[in-house]
């Protein structure tokens, strides 16, 4: 049985608390943390901590404040740990979106984030 570590509990909690878990999801990662999503139409990667912070609020929008996030399998190879997720909110076409998180964790913070969305159709 594959576990979620504590520190992607957190960060899962912190992305549904809104704007007020803004300054905790920037916490929760290393100085050297990368993040690519495919959310804001970046080429590279968001790098820092702060970078990755300003790329979750520019990402959010006061409809997202509704969103609940169900996590669903988690697996673990090598260093990866990747967790699928749905989220339902206002903000999502069609109200509903699922997808994957790859997390890397190294001394208890997050220092690797690839998050890719589930396609129709694929």
């Amino acid at each position: 049985m594959n576990q979620m570590p504590l520190e992607i509990t957190n960060f899962f909690l912190a992305m549904q608390a809104g704007p007020s878990g803004l300054g905790l999801l920037q916490e929760m990662f290393s100085d050297d943390a990368i993040y690519e999503e495919p959310f804001s139409g970046q080429s590279g990667p968001h790098r820092g901590p702060k970078a990755i912070a300003a790329a979750f609020d520019s990402s959010r929008t006061e409809a997202f404040n509704d969103a609940v996030i169900t996590l669903g399998d988690v697996t673990v190879q090598d260093a990866v740990i990747t967790v699928s997720w749905t989220c339902i909110s206002e903000a999502i076409p069609g109200g509903r979106g699922s997808g994957k998180n790859e997390f890397q964790i190294r001394d208890g913070q997050i220092c690797s984030l690839k998050t890719t969305l589930d396609m129709e159709g694929s």
